[in-house]
């Protein structure tokens, strides 16, 4: 694809990322190896499982499977762009893969489910439901009306509440400032719990907790711990109350020039990676929160009794998404019917 056809796509490019995309001329470019380049941008950073999986599992097997014909080349921590960018250059075909969570939530509005609070019983749920039955109504929905397939659902963690002032129950919500994503969905949960928002970018979080103009955010520990907030903050607060995701996406343009033959070897391996990226994350639940009380935070593990408080509190983001969603409860009764 020539630069030209990127303005066309009302799309911009910094130099760092064109250098970084390499070649543009099309979506699989031969390489020196004499495999077609395959380029994979991943929103999350390589110390995650997914990132991992992409690299010990999904790259080789890819390679090895296609003996060669395929040169996967994985881009980690954003560097090809923040996650809506990457989403957009890969259903316009300017690379082939991307690893991400949920930015096109607006206009495709079935992936916002996998924001839904307290809709998993736990994380083994989650990843029942994304691997199955509710991944594949969301895909199908995705794929009908976006130029992109989706091969893998990977974890992004299980959200919890941090702070640097008290939060060891719901009543210490109220009045803090709390960091969310600008999403109404997160925004809507923290308000219901008393908090007052502060919507910002991820690589704001650090300094804005550090110098006190948020009090605390949401994510997983693991995120807490891999971009060093726990560094800054006190508490942690494991209400779990969103099981997020990652998702795999091929471009259609890439997609469609696979053999069928090939397709299923890129299939095979994102499912296989996905298989690993949840054994990791469930394996490393413990020694995150380990590593959190080690670093002198206090650790305090929701009740089941706070629970059924704290959805009676968050009822208004349930209001809220019945009225913009009318297939809503439909979904939720889904998920909960899933064993």
């Amino acid at each position: 694809m020539k630069y030209g056809n990127l303005a066309k796509c009302g799309l911009s490019l910094s130099v760092a990322t064109l250098i970084a995309l390499g070649t543009l001329s099309g979506c699989s470019s031969d390489t020196g190896s004499g495999g077609k380049l395959v380029k994979l941008s991943v929103c999350v950073s390589d110390m995650t499982p997914a990132a991992a999986a992409l690299r010990e599992v999904f790259e080789p097997m890819v390679e090895e499977q296609t003996d060669g014909r395929f040169n996967v080349q994985i881009y980690t921590s954003g560097v090809l762009g923040a996650e809506k960018v990457t989403y957009d250059y890969t259903r316009s075909g300017i690379i082939e893969l991307c690893m991400v969570g949920t930015p096109m939530w607006s206009e495709t509005p079935k992936m916002t489910i996998p924001d839904f609070p307290f809709v998993f019983r736990d994380v083994e749920h989650a990843r029942t439901c994304y691997q199955g039955e509710l991944g594949e109504y969301i895909a199908e929905d995705i794929e009908s009306s976006q130029p992109v397939e989706l091969i893998g659902w990977y974890p992004n963690g299980s959200r919890v509440f941090t702070s640097n002032k008290k939060l060891t129950g719901l009543d210490d919500f109220k009045g803090q400032k709390l960091r969310m994503p600008n999403n109404p969905i997160h925004v809507k949960l923290a308000e219901s719990l008393g908090a007052n928002v502060v919507i910002m970018d991820m690589g704001e979080v650090f300094t804005a907790l550090e110098q006190g103009v948020a009090d605390g955010q949401d994510n997983p520990l693991a995120t807490v711990r891999n971009e060093g907030w726990y560094e800054v903050q006190d508490y942690a607060y494991l209400t779990n109350h969103i099981v997020a995701s990652l998702e795999l996406f091929a471009s259609e343009e890439f997609w469609d020039s696979l053999s069928e033959e090939d397709q299923k070897i890129f299939e095979e391996a994102a499912k296989a990676a996905s298989d690993y990226a949840w054994d990791i994350y469930i394996e490393q639940l413990e020694d995150d929160k380990q590593f959190m009380i080690d670093n002198g935070m206090t650790v305090t593990e929701m009740t089941e009794e706070e629970r059924q408080k704290m959805l009676e509190m968050i009822q208004p983001v349930y209001d809220y998404l019945d009225s913009e969603y009318e297939w809503a409860p439909e979904v939720r009764d889904m998920i909960a019917a899933i064993e």
